[in-house]
């Protein structure tokens, strides 16, 4: 599987004196921050998102839910799952965790969790009583479109009250706690294609882009409605201070949208974006200045005319 990060920061205050970089679920994962005691804490928490959502270990809960159809689970789990189905519903089903079995197609091949092979899929078949979850119609979840998120958010609730400084960036998913520089990698070549300052005491950034992996010449994100690997755009980036799992989330789901409706979702969202489009111009929110300041492009890129 090749994993590319997509954004990488720097801060633009004094530098960070500690930084971590650990390999965790499947990501390289760095954290900088000015209190070395929380190090073990953090990467403990995506230690614990891995055993519980990854599809690339036998062990996980979720392997063991989408084998079993049917299992018992606890408050961790169900969170995820409550939040995706959230997720679904405001995107108008754009970001479905249901469709494990399509996007099983286009992994790596390497699934210690052997899904099934099925194209069945539908939120409508995850069926929750009380601690209990069962899969109808042999569907199967995946949460690859907010685990990340999710485990960036977990992460960054055990740093608050104890850092005044701190970033975490899980291969693109970032959490700034303090202002920091952010740099969007360059989607047609090598290097960077932008760079942009946070203005706010705590801003959680994502990227979606077509070229953040692919698998037999096709991108890793899914239309849960073609059940088609499509590239709306050629990079999303959100930023935002609502919780990165919402962010994750969303940049997935704008990324498969038509460009009319992303563009009205994510403003309606009040949700900062910069949306980079084969053609090479970009698309801007209209609530960025709440959340960045001084966008710069290193190559020349226009204002895309309005669909």
């Amino acid at each position: 599987m090749l994993l590319i990060f997509i954004i990488f920061f720097v801060s633009v205050n004094l530098s960070y004196p500690l930084e971590r970089v650990k390999y965790v679920m499947g990501i390289p994962v760095s954290v900088t921050a000015d209190n070395k005691d929380v190090f073990p804490d953090v990467f403990g928490i995506f230690k614990k998102v891995d055993r519980y959502f990854s599809l690339y270990r036998s062990d996980s809960v979720l392997c063991k839910l989408n084998r079993k159809k049917q299992l018992v689970v606890d408050s961790f789990f169900r969170e995820l799952l409550e939040k995706s189905v959230e997720i679904y519903r405001q995107t108008d089903g754009f970001m479905d965790v249901s469709i494990g079995n399509i996007t099983a197609k286009f992994g790596t091949g390497f699934q210690p969790c052997r899904l099934p092979h099925y194209r069945t899929y539908g939120m409508e078949n995850v069926i929750v009583h009380n601690e209990k979850i069962e899969l109808k119609n042999g569907i199967s979840l995946d949460f690859g479109a907010v685990g990340k998120g999710f485990a960036v958010d977990k992460a960054v609730s055990v740093l608050r009250g104890r850092v005044k400084k701190a970033v975490i960036n899980a291969s693109g998913e970032i959490r700034c706690i303090g202002r920091c520089r952010v740099f969007i990698k360059n989607p047609f070549s090598e290097g960077n294609i932008a760079y942009f300052e946070t203005v706010l005491q705590e801003t959680g950034i994502t990227t979606s882009g077509r070229y953040e992996r692919f698998y037999k010449g096709k991108s890793h994100i899914i239309n849960p409605k073609s059940e088609s690997s499509v590239n709306s755009f050629v990079s999303v980036t959100l930023f935002s201070d609502t919780e990165n799992v919402y962010l994750d989330g969303y940049a997935t789901a704008v990324s498969v949208m038509p460009e009319e409706k992303a563009v009205e979702f994510l403003n309606g969202k009040r949700i900062g974006f910069i949306i980079i489009k084969e053609s090479g111009c970009y698309l801007k929110g209209e609530h960025n200045s709440r959340y960045i300041r001084n966008l710069t492009f290193f190559r020349k890129l226009v204002e895309c005319e309005k669909y």
